[in-house]
């Protein structure tokens, strides 16, 4: 709408223009003219007796232009008229004629020279037009049956939307990836240059909003059907073809929603330690160009993250020099504040210190933890089954520096602070294994992708190289870098490799056959990451580079 208006406006202005300069032009021929009767009047007698001695009208106008000191045109206008009416003009009236026409001459001049005019007039017309026809309507306009939008042309189809750290996002029909067939890793994703890698990867509909958080602090929405649909292996269309993103802004974050009332709060973090609670409902904006998400207080500040939060959520920040600090997302740790404002601080830092990353760890996920530990403590007296303790899915805090290491620790390790401290240690550091690039929670069976200065990306699963360790550790070796190449970024693999997971539920029928013929125990098979079944694995433990 603001968009239309501002058109509109031009095209108005655009067109005062043009009347104006045509009025000016009509008026300057007429007032010159006018000049051409006025010193005809002065020499009224000499005018008619040149005139009627004049053999023909070439004569007569050569001689008018001679006597008066007029042009051509002046001249055919006089001879144009007749020796009566010339005879009984009143030279006073033409005067007057004259001095209205050059006050209309400065006026249309002065239109054209100031574009604060220009813009009143336009107010003006539009104001006398709403004199005129803004009266009320006498029809009634009430919704009816079969009234469509075009929202409801378009079925709201599940979806998965995909987008890379490079900005190129697509969407595609969920059904496609139950149905793909297999492939090798690495090559099952869009086909991607360079280092570019997936980084956002979500499950929603045709009718979900998706809000784009920028770095310079901004937001924009579009509805998931606007991205082009494309298949699996595709790389899709780049995000700056659909949003009118500002220069130097990239991505920063990507949040699908089914509408505003879906979460209560967003959360959002800058590199400078900022952090702000915002009511969702307040970022409802339909302006294309965006809205501003956040206020730097610094110049060379950035948004790093953006996360739907509840009341009773803990909000988890780490720092580039592994400080980490968890604190509650309640209204005394972190009250609400409006959509453009700073925020407040969520970490300090120590000189060469920067945030990292922010991570949201769910109330329910705290509580299913603690109770699943409560739990254990009785399944020794028998009074709880192992099997109830099954459906917790342990939630750590992976961090990877750009010297290669790695290490992930139990949520737990992280206790609950306040807000606004230096935070306690999330990984041991020395020069040599640098500082961290990536800090998130990963599950057990998680993969991620690093990828190092050279473009070249290693995609590594958790479960299989990372043992659980406690918060305050070095960690062991996780990708393997060069003085001149080491880590530059790190990503959680939005998809696990499916020719990982097909494999795995064969063998899983494979061993329970084999168990049925030979009267084992299927619980006695194990089963390795490439699909194979066989007999209980004692792997060797991994020991921390401590």
């Amino acid at each position: 709408l603001d968009q239309f208006v501002s058109h509109w406006v031009t095209h108005q202005v655009e067109v005062i223009q043009r009347r104006t300069r045509f009025r000016l032009r009509e008026a300057e021929k007429q007032a010159h003219i006018y000049r051409g009767y006025v010193k005809a009047l002065d020499m009224l007698d000499e005018v008619i007796a040149l005139i009627r001695r004049s053999p023909d009208v070439d004569e007569a106008r050569e001689g008018l232009i001679a006597l008066l000191e007029i042009d051509e045109v002046q001249a055919r206008a006089i001879l144009d008229m007749q020796l009566r009416r010339l005879a009984a003009l009143e030279r006073q009236k033409i005067i007057d004629w004259l001095a209205d026409l050059e006050a209309k001459i400065a006026d249309l001049e002065d239109i054209l020279a100031s574009e604060v005019r220009q813009r009143l007039i336009v107010s003006q017309e539009l104001a006398a037009i709403v004199d005129k026809f803004g009266n009320e309507r006498r029809s009634q306009i009430i919704p009816a049956d079969g009234d469509l939008s075009m929202e409801d042309l378009i079925p709201d189809e599940e979806l998965v939307v995909t987008i890379t750290r490079g900005g190129y996002a697509k969407r595609t029909r969920a059904d496609l990836y139950r149905t793909q067939k297999r492939g090798g890793k690495g090559v099952r994703g869009a086909t991607l240059r360079g280092d570019d890698v997936v980084q956002h990867f979500m499950a929603t509909s045709n009718h979900h909003w998706l809000l784009f958080f920028t770095t310079a602090g901004r937001v924009y929405r579009t509805k998931a059907y606007n991205l082009p649909e494309s298949s699996r292996d595709a790389k899709g269309g780049h995000v700056a073809g659909l949003l009118s993103f500002q220069p130097d802004e990239s991505i920063a974050q990507v949040l699908a929603i089914r509408d505003y009332e879906q979460a209560p709060y967003l959360v959002l973090a800058t590199r400078a330690g900022l952090v702000k609670k915002t009511k969702l409902t307040d970022y409802n904006s339909p302006r294309q160009a965006g809205v501003i998400a956040i206020n730097f207080r610094e110049d060379d500040d950035e948004l790093i993250g953006a996360e739907l939060v509840n009341a009773e959520d803990d909000i988890l920040l780490v720092s580039r020099k592994a400080q980490s600090i968890r604190f509650r997302a309640d209204d005394r740790q972190l009250r609400p504040m409006g959509r453009a404002t700073s925020g407040v601080t969520g970490m300090k830092f120590r000189q060469g210190d920067s945030m990292l990353s922010m991570s949201v760890i769910r109330a329910e996920q705290v509580a299913a933890e603690a109770a699943a530990a409560a739990a254990a403590a009785t399944v020794v007296d028998g009074s709880t089954s192992p099997d109830e303790l099954a459906d917790v899915v342990e939630q750590y805090v992976f961090t990877l520096t750009d010297g290669g290491f790695a290490k992930r620790s139990r949520i737990s390790e992280y206790r609950l602070q306040s807000r606004g401290g230096l935070g306690v240690k999330a990984m041991k550091q020395d020069d040599d294994r640098g500082n961290l690039v990536g800090a998130f929670i990963v599950v057990e069976g998680d993969e991620v992708l690093a990828i190092k200065q050279s473009g070249q990306v290693t995609r590594s699963a958790i479960d299989e190289h990372l043992r659980p360790t406690g918060r305050d550790t070095k960690g062991v070796k996780f990708v393997g870098v060069t003085p001149a190449d080491g880590v530059a970024q790190v990503a959680r693999s939005v998809e696990r490799a499916p020719e990982i997971e097909e494999a795995v539920e064969e063998a899983v029928e494979e061993a329970e056959l084999d168990a049925v013929r030979t009267g084992s125990d299927p619980e006695d098979a194990t089963i390795d990451d490439n699909g194979v079944s066989g007999g209980t694995s004692d792997a060797p433990d991994q020991t921390d580079a401590d």
